[in-house]
């Protein structure tokens, strides 16, 4: 059996008889994807704490997923929301290098 996984969700404003499974976009012009996380505490972190989330496993995140065309989950990013502005770089200090990050996700509109 698949793992569950943590599947953020929007809740509506009737009591939460309705969620909704929040989907984003690796980067600007790209195909969606669905978003899931391996822990409470990693979700918390990439989308803040009063991020609402259920338990799914990858095949029925998939199957909810697939009348959408979306085809693939991304699990555990790092980072979902809007996309960072470019800033200069400050040549005070060492760049951390060897560690492959995405570094944005582009949040869609709850479906």
């Amino acid at each position: 059996m698949d793992a569950l996984l943590f599947v953020p969700v929007r809740v509506n404003a009737l009591g939460g008889a309705f969620a909704a499974v929040r989907t984003a976009r690796p980067g600007p012009g790209q195909e969606r994807v669905g978003l899931a996380f391996t822990g409470e505490e990693r979700l918390h972190a990439a989308l803040g704490s009063t991020q609402r989330w259920i338990r799914l496993s990858r095949p029925a995140l998939l199957a909810l997923l697939r009348p959408l065309g979306i085809k693939d989950v991304r699990i555990d990013p790092l980072y979902v929301g809007p996309e960072v502005p470019a800033v200069d770089l400050l040549e005070d200090g060492p760049v951390l290098a060897g560690v492959r990050r995405h570094a944005q996700w582009l949040p869609d509109e709850v479906w």
